[in-house]
């Protein structure tokens, strides 16, 4: 077995279902590691309920499965074992006919992979049925990215991770963007043209690499559809708002994006007209502007909360009435907080505009504003003024 960092968050999410009749399935983006997740999990059967003879691990990828073709060499081939790993198995024809037929026996535990390239979420449903659990694997928060580099938890420790981002490979090479750019410029552009553009059918590449541009440098802002579409025309490109839409869709399945919605608090419901779009890693955005810049500061640090914030598995809305906005409603089990996040309040007016945001909000939950501000451990109104750097690592 390889030598690997653990990824304690996920192990402790993926625990509770262990030896439950649910598929274990886990969807990821391009070189996040998945691989060293299943080895994880491996592990801590092995050590917990000394299992190790009860355990198949099959990689398609490695060579000694190739002979695997269909599902019924697959179904035969596993059946006898308890735990049952299987990573890259798309190319097995019909392969979703050996997982339910062992599922359906009642006494297998089952962990499989899919990548953005072969398996999308919504796909899902129609291959395994009410049968499975999915679980999103996503790059490293900046507490992993820490332990990844050996790195303290320091100011420019965060500044690297807001710069390069939280591919795992990033460990094996040094912390500098001539380096690092030709690696992640490469793994962007076979994400574009191999897991959405051809998977997709996309016919216009030039324009969906504008849209996903234009995404990058507005990553703070709410949109809708037709202001990109418009916006878009301004610059004397045309396109209709439903291929916006489309395009926008193609990359959330794809893992590129992700979309959050608005939070109406009053009548607690959601609205899907105006959204707003974060990368699901920031390095993403950074090679489609063209490098980290602190002139895109204030998106950056957005799109980096939003990132740690569905890591450890809050679910995250925007909350946006009367011309306010708070920047993140999450909530997770019986928990909630509400987040405006800021580059620094270098004055009282930004000060009194980013502590507003919450005075039509009534409840007891944790407010928060959060800022790169050095000292920053006060609050007004019960309102609790943080440094991002510490609320991040804390979370």
């Amino acid at each position: 077995m390889k030598k690997y960092i653990k990824r304690e968050n996920y192990l402790e999410k993926i625990k509770p279902f262990i030896w439950k009749d649910l598929i274990k399935v886990f969807i990821w983006q391009r070189r996040v590691w998945k691989s060293y997740l299943l080895y994880q999990i491996m592990d801590f059967l092995k050590s917990s309920n000394n299992e190790q003879s009860d355990i198949i691990y099959i990689n398609k990828e490695d060579l000694q499965w190739d002979h695997i073709k269909t599902y019924n060499e697959l179904f035969n081939i596993v059946k006898s074992y308890k735990y049952i790993f299987m990573d890259e198995i798309w190319d097995i024809e019909n392969w979703e006919k050996a997982i339910r037929s062992l599922q359906a026996q009642w006494w297998h535990d089952i962990y499989i992979t899919g990548s953005n390239s072969n398996l999308l979420s919504s796909e899902l449903a129609t291959f395994l049925s009410w049968r499975y659990i999915s679980f999103n694997i996503y790059p490293l928060n900046y507490k992993e990215f820490l332990l990844f580099h050996n790195l303290e938890h320091h100011t420019d420790s965060f500044y690297k991770y807001i710069e390069f981002g939280g591919l795992p490979y990033l460990k094996n090479l040094e912390l500098n963007w001539d380096i690092v750019n030709s690696y992640l410029t490469d793994v962007v552009n076979t994400i574009i043209l191999k897991d959405i553009v051809s998977k997709f059918k996309i016919r216009n590449i030039d324009f969906y690499k504008k849209l996903l541009q234009y995404l990058a440098k507005e990553i703070w802002s709410i949109f809708a559809a037709k202001n990109i579409s418009d916006y878009l025309k301004s610059k004397k490109i045309k396109i209709s708002t439903n291929v916006v839409l489309d395009y926008l869709s193609f990359s959330k399945e794809a893992l590129f994006l992700n979309e959050i919605s608005r939070y109406d608090i009053k009548w607690k419901k959601t609205f899907e007209i105006r959204q707003k779009y974060f990368f699901t890693d920031i390095w993403l955005r950074n090679v489609l502007s063209g490098g980290f810049t602190t002139l895109d500061i204030w998106g950056i640090l957005e799109n980096v909360v939003y990132i740690n914030l569905v890591s450890h598995w809050w679910n995250v809305n925007v909350w946006e009435i009367n011309k306010k906005e708070i920047d993140f409603i999450a909530e997770k089990s019986w928990e909630k907080m509400y987040i405006q996040v800021a580059y620094i309040l270098e004055s009282q007016k930004t000060k009194n505009r980013e502590f507003s945001a919450f005075d039509n909000i009534t409840d007891h939950w944790p407010k928060y504003v959060i800022t790169l501000d050095k000292k920053a451990s006060w609050s007004i109104n019960w309102i609790q003024h943080k440094n991002i750097i510490d609320f991040i690592y804390q979370l």
